[in-house]
């Protein structure tokens, strides 16, 4: 299998783990000095050049010289990227993506808008969504939603280019640090946030866990530090929907709010692996086992059963949580069961990125 992560991203770094328990030769293509390539579960490194357009050209050769029994595209910028691609008409990419790049739905790997239209419109959970392209466009839109309103960029990830408006006179000021290009204005759910991890086969879930953010870091819409697990009604039947009306293939997430009527409102999709898929186990399934069956022609679905009221803390991320909010606090350090011991080299990676952090604080 081939790891495509064009960005100095830490989470990859944890998914070869995942796939070589699934018995995969894991080959990166990656800049030197990520972490990815760092990780012992990785075969071996392919070096890639660290400019995005390059590295999209780099990573077209080497499929043409080597063929994979899959190839998983790791970050958001270089989805965005093969998008433009495929939207362009480079036929290579075509079953590059996890949504086939002639697919009605395409978009939605690489922009929120196209999910909040797209989903909208087909009965999906979706809260009532505009798409603006200008701070009048974000004015009307908050007319017709009502305050509070999330203004969401198209591309954005990680809790980055996302603003909680709760009221007029707060608009211009959140317009101005998240308008660019196209933006996703939303009506505010408010209640616990979390997501839904999934692996899909041609359209049919298979293996899935869900967590709340019990703790997140760059703010309340950041990127999660601890994870505390559940299982819904609402996740399965969300799942197919979503597989029938894509016809999706490989690993995604879809990000939620629990709302006051115990419905789970559909806020966006990640069309790519999300840190934690390694800690499925935790979650009472494995990703490694179903990886395997669906490569070897199907695959048992895995329904998660009910987990322990537990809050599991991530490896780096709550650590990097404590350094940014000052809190070193019991919580912090409660990292032992995800620190990846069995992986000297990506350890050290981040302890060293950890001092680094601190020194230059």
């Amino acid at each position: 299998m081939l790891v495509a992560c064009a960005s100095d991203w830490t989470s990859p770094a944890r998914l070869p783990r995942v796939l070589a328990r699934a018995g995969a030769r894991v080959i990166a293509l990656s800049p030197p000095g990520h972490a990815v390539t760092v990780t012992r579960y990785v075969d071996r490194v392919v070096p890639a050049p660290a400019a995005l357009d390059a590295y999209v050209d780099a990573l077209r050769d080497h499929l043409r010289a080597h063929r994979y029994a899959w190839v998983i595209v790791a970050d958001d910028p270089l989805l965005v990227a093969l998008r433009a691609r495929a939207a362009g008409g480079e036929a290579w990419v075509r079953e590059l993506l996890p949504i086939a790049s002639d697919h009605p739905w395409a978009a939605i790997v690489a922009s929120k808008t196209a999910f909040a239209e797209l989903g909208g419109a087909a009965g999906l959970p979706v809260p009532p969504s505009r798409t603006c392209a200008s701070l009048e466009d974000a004015r009307r839109a908050m007319d017709a939603l009502g305050a509070p309103i999330m203004l969401k960029q198209a591309t954005g990830f990680a809790g980055l280019g996302v603003r909680l408006v709760t009221s007029a006179g707060e608009l211009a000021a959140a317009w101005a640090e998240v308008g660019a290009g196209q933006v996703v204005a939303q009506r505010f759910v408010d209640g616990p946030v979390g997501n839904t991890i999934f692996l899909m086969q041609r359209g049919r879930p298979i293996c899935w866990m869900s967590a709340f953010k019990a703790r997140t870091f760059q703010g309340r819409f950041g990127p999660s530090s601890a994870r505390r697990f559940m299982v819904h009604g609402d996740v399965a039947p969300l799942l197919r929907r979503i597989g029938a009306l894509t016809g999706y293939h490989g690993f995604g997430a879809i990000d939620w709010i629990l709302g006051d009527d115990d419905r789970l409102h559909t806020i966006e999709l990640n069309a790519r692996p999300v840190p934690t898929i390694h800690m499925g186990p935790r979650a009472g399934v494995d990703f490694a086992r179903a990886v395997r069956e669906m490569l070897g022609g199907g695959a048992t679905v895995q329904v998660p059963p009910p987990p322990p009221a537990r809050v599991h803390a991530m490896f780096p991320e709550d650590i990097y949580r404590a350094a940014t909010q000052g809190r070193f606090d019991r919580a912090s350090w409660d990292t032992r069961s995800d620190v990846p011991w069995s992986d000297p080299a990506l350890l050290v990676y981040h302890l060293r990125a950890f001092y680094r952090a601190l020194a230059h604080s």
